[in-house]
């Protein structure tokens, strides 16, 4: 009787543990059979990811320590300040530039893409969406380096390529342009349930305001291939204006930082790197009575507005007394102060500098220029009174002689707090003029104190994809800071 007992136990047994084979084995059946099922939801995740990478980078090495300075927007104090004396020691800054825009907005993006374009998850508005924010990370990265990985870029979790091929910049900009003409196009008519209704930290899924954007930024990049393909420029500023753009500040494409110590500003406002506002921007805004003056810097300890001059020798910088300067003002820099990748004032004033330089159109250019001077000021909501003084000063109109002069201007004030765009704007406009550093107390660095021009592949690149970084350093020239990139005519 007990070995019947006992048989049927162990039939029991059997009979259990098959059944829970043949479960796990259906359960994992299932996630082979439906990988999209977490997929699905991962690609929004992913989508917010990468644009709070890409806001973040507004404020990251990029900009606190190199465009800033270029941008003689600010000077930071302790080590942060080297880049200021136009050096090019700085190869472990370099590399984490370059490798944390492809692991983090690229990367994401990237995989983005993949999935919005797959057959069984294939969504085109999504991946229109993406394609956008795709466009600004890869603008971001090429403006800073020249040449870099793009078809082949940002590939090596999706499609396992390591050692990238680097593009021509001409290349990238054609392409980045046909992106956004197609991204346009599926936006217009776009089904807003088919994007990202509760992941967009931009414009909350306002596929009106995705058109705008992105059209906007088509115009930014066709303008800054003005001097470098003026046909292809020409042709999509012409489509560029046929399209809604950006116009008010409701348009504007910002982002509130809520994690941490919110803006990254506010840290360097409060404790390291001590950031303070450079003389050159203060003097352009106290010398036209810019009332943007209080809303970009604070007043120091007197009540007065106190700049520190760029490039100063380190003798120099000892005897500035750095620590009683003006600090970047609190509309910048607090905590919950906005973090901005483009905005209205932009598009107009672009749009005045194409009135200007395709039109041939002064009136035109001139009504532009001053729409982008009062959306700049309301954006900062500058008190209806002071907006009213400004409007009427010699300023805020175009004179005819120096009309480009003004319009660039304008435009790198306006571009506050977007410091990386700042640097871009000079190098391709020359305006404002940043002069050579001939003055006994400023350094001028390895490029004899002209502005420098490109960040450099760092000695890791060089060595881990080492072919193709020599194929583009034959191609765009030596690997140096003084380098022009492609667009860079000025």
């Amino acid at each position: 009787m007990k070995n019947i007992q006992n048989k049927m136990k162990n039939i029991l047994v059997v009979m259990v543990m098959l059944g829970m084979s043949f479960s796990c084995q259906d359960h994992l059946d299932d996630l082979r059979d439906n990988p999209n099922a977490v997929t699905s939801i991962d690609d929004a995740a992913l989508f917010t990811k990468a644009v709070r990478s890409l806001f973040q980078g507004t404020t990251d090495a990029s900009v606190s320590r190199f465009s800033g300075h270029y941008g003689h927007y600010f000077v930071a104090g302790s080590t942060a300040r080297l880049p200021d004396q136009y050096g090019d020691g700085f190869d472990v800054l370099y590399n984490s530039m370059f490798s944390d825009m492809y692991g983090g907005v690229i990367r994401h993006i990237e995989e983005v893409l993949e999935i919005t374009s797959a057959e069984d998850t294939k969504n085109e508005v999504r991946h229109a969406m993406a394609n956008v924010i795709a466009v600004l990370g890869y603008a971001k990265l090429t403006d800073a380096f020249g040449e870099i990985p793009y078809i082949e870029g940002g590939k090596g979790k999706t499609e396992g390529i390591i050692h990238p091929k680097y593009d021509t910049q001409q290349l990238i900009y054609e392409d980045m342009i046909s992106r956004l003409s197609s991204s346009i196009t599926i936006l217009k008519n776009a089904d807003p349930a088919m994007g990202y209704p509760n992941s967009d930290p931009i414009f909350n899924n306002d596929m009106n305001k995705w058109v705008r954007f992105a059209n906007s930024v088509r115009l930014r990049l066709a303008m800054r291939i003005r001097d470098a393909d003026n046909t292809l420029s020409r042709q999509t500023v012409t489509q560029s204006l046929a399209e809604p753009l950006m116009e008010t500040n409701d348009h504007n494409a910002f982002m509130i930082e809520t994690e941490g110590n919110g803006n990254a500003w506010f840290t360097m406002r409060t404790g390291f790197p001590s950031i303070k506002m450079s003389t050159m921007l203060i003097d352009q805004l106290q010398g036209t009575d810019d009332p943007r003056l209080a809303v970009y810097v604070s007043k120091d300890g007197n009540g007065a507005y106190n700049g520190m001059t760029n490039g100063l020798d380190d003798t120099a910088f000892g005897n500035s007394n750095f620590a009683a300067r003006s600090d970047m003002g609190l509309a910048l820099s607090s905590k919950e102060s906005k973090l901005y990748v483009m905005t209205a004032s932009e598009v107009w004033l672009l749009r005045a500098e194409a009135a200007l330089a395709y039109a041939n159109d002064p009136a035109q250019a001139n009504t532009l220029y001053r729409k982008g001077i009062e959306v700049s000021l309301n954006q900062w909501d500058v008190d209806a009174s002071d907006i009213v003084d400004f409007m009427a000063s010699p300023e805020a109109s175009l004179t005819g002689s120096n009309d480009e002069l003004q319009i660039g201007t304008q435009m790198w004030v306006a571009l506050v707090p977007n410091y990386f765009e700042g640097w871009s704007h000079i190098r391709r406009t020359g305006y404002p003029v940043i002069a050579d550093r001939t003055a006994a107390n400023l350094a001028p660095g390895v490029t004899n104190g002209v502005l420098p021009k490109r960040f450099l592949y760092s000695s890791f690149e060089l060595s881990s994809n080492n072919d193709n970084v020599l194929e583009a350093i034959s191609r765009q020239g030596a690997n140096k800071i003084n380098t022009p990139v492609w667009w860079d005519k000025n």
